[in-house]
């Protein structure tokens, strides 16, 4: 006679296999959630990674000093633009080029400067010249405060950008070695700066990040140190004055 199936044994069968069926739903789920967090996650990462880039990118535009226009240099309206890394000054037809990297808190480009400014001030203005400052940071902070400075004069008020440029070399000392964005303002005011625009951008510091990015770049130029000239392309030794003055007229009459 056959053997009448239990319907116990059934019951506590079928128990287990509901039990193990909901088991692996359940694994199923867990696993469908997991996928669904991590590839979140990864969609959120990759949104605050792309926003930071393009924030970064155009925060680094915004601080970029632009010009283009014309500035008296020498008596003479010249042209003066911002090119690269380089405050531009002088015809772009003039014979001789001359590329200044300099310091604002380098001695020896104080010293330059004050032996140089007539030569070049009178080779700009009478077109033999065209000058290329690069403004750097090699010794203290202060290079890179005035040399901000600057890019906010060169931005906002370029006509005082050339007596500007003189007069930060001529106000580095140990005690201006210091010197914030608030100082600088002020100096730029008492040389005669009016734009509120300037002056603002002098508080905030706004380019202090290009000279630190001209500064990094400095080396693909072969610069080591301040100040480096090059005269139409060509490495020259550091001279002023009536030295400066003869090399320019012979790479202008070239």
């Amino acid at each position: 006679m056959p053997k009448r199936p239990n319907p116990t044994t059934n019951s506590r069968q079928q128990a287990r296999d509901r039990a193990r069926l909901e088991a692996e739903r359940l694994q199923r789920k867990r696993k469908t959630t997991q996928i669904i967090v991590v590839v979140v996650v990864a969609l959120v990462a990759i949104s605050i990674v792309a926003s930071a880039i393009l924030l970064g990118t155009s925060g680094r535009k915004d601080r970029v000093p632009t010009a283009s226009t014309s500035v008296t240099v020498g008596g003479t309206s010249v042209p003066f633009d911002v090119d690269g890394s380089a405050f531009q000054v002088g015809k772009s037809d003039a014979k001789a080029t001359l590329d200044l990297w300099v310091d604002y808190s380098c001695s020896h480009c104080q010293e330059f400067e004050a032996a140089s400014n007539d030569v070049l001030a009178q080779k700009v203005g009478s077109g033999e010249l065209k000058v290329r400052y690069h403004n750097l940071q090699f010794v203290t902070a202060y290079g890179a405060q005035a040399g901000s400075a600057a890019a906010c004069v060169a931005t906002y008020a370029p006509q005082q950008w050339w007596a500007l440029n003189a007069a930060l070399y001529a106000n580095h000392s140990a005690e201006s070695d210091g010197w914030k964005g608030a100082q600088f303002a002020d100096f730029a005011q008492q040389l005669g700066v009016e734009s509120q625009d300037a002056l603002t951008c002098i508080g905030d510091q706004r380019y202090t990040s290009w000279i630190s990015d001209n500064t990094s770049a400095a080396a693909d130029a072969g610069v080591t140190g301040t100040p480096t000239l090059f005269l139409n392309g060509q490495q020259i030794d550091t001279v002023g004055g009536a030295q400066l003055a003869a090399k320019i007229d012979e790479a202008a009459s070239q």
